[in-house]
């Protein structure tokens, strides 16, 4: 369970703890909502049973997947973390599968009629919340690939600006200290 002695780890500033911490939160919440929610009004979303279904499941998936990421953070090395990786990898898995199957649920029955007496009913707070819930995880990714983006188009500019001093000429060698372009000794 102790972390190998050969193994360096930065520590984290206050500010990047507590942002986590909010955030972990944040998501605690509405994983716990989304459960409570689906369960709440199970037969209430006849145009699309599936929707409460798609809260419980993703709400449960991501609330195991947010405890096997803290026991694996404990585990450092060994058969637990194995195991705990193993685990996380194929719950990302379902979750990503499940998140699309939820998309076509929610999407396709937009807008339904929140009048129990009409033809396409669901409950409101019951479809607003998986349609909220959805829509910003398409946001999170979205703004994700962004960032990602932007990190990559930034990391080849500072290369492509900078490749004069990583990259020598023919006439050069590594060590040399001259700005003649008559071959030095060391080239061959």
């Amino acid at each position: 369970m102790d972390a190998s002695p050969n193994m360096q780890y930065e520590p984290r500033s206050a500010a990047q703890i507590s942002g986590i911490v909010v955030l972990n939160i944040i998501w605690w919440m509405v994983m716990i909502a989304a459960i409570g929610i689906g369960a709440t009004h199970l037969n209430n979303c006849p145009v699309q049973f599936f929707i409460p279904i798609y809260l419980i499941v993703m709400g449960a998936s991501s609330i195991l997947s947010l405890s096997l990421t803290y026991t694996k953070s404990t585990w450092k090395e060994g058969v637990v973390n194995i195991l705990c990786s193993v685990c996380m990898t194929l719950l990302h898995l379902f979750g990503f599968c499940w998140f699309i199957a939820g998309n076509v649920w929610v999407y396709s029955v937009f807008p339904p009629n929140y009048s129990p007496e009409g033809p396409r009913y669901c409950h409101k707070t019951t479809y607003l919340f998986a349609f909220v819930f959805t829509t910003m995880m398409w946001a999170s990714i979205a703004l994700m690939i962004c960032c990602i983006g932007c990190f990559a188009l930034l990391t080849c500019c500072t290369t492509v600006s900078a490749r004069h001093r990583l990259i020598p000429s023919r006439h050069s060698f590594y060590g040399g200290i001259g700005d003649s372009h008559e071959p030095s000794a060391g080239d061959v």
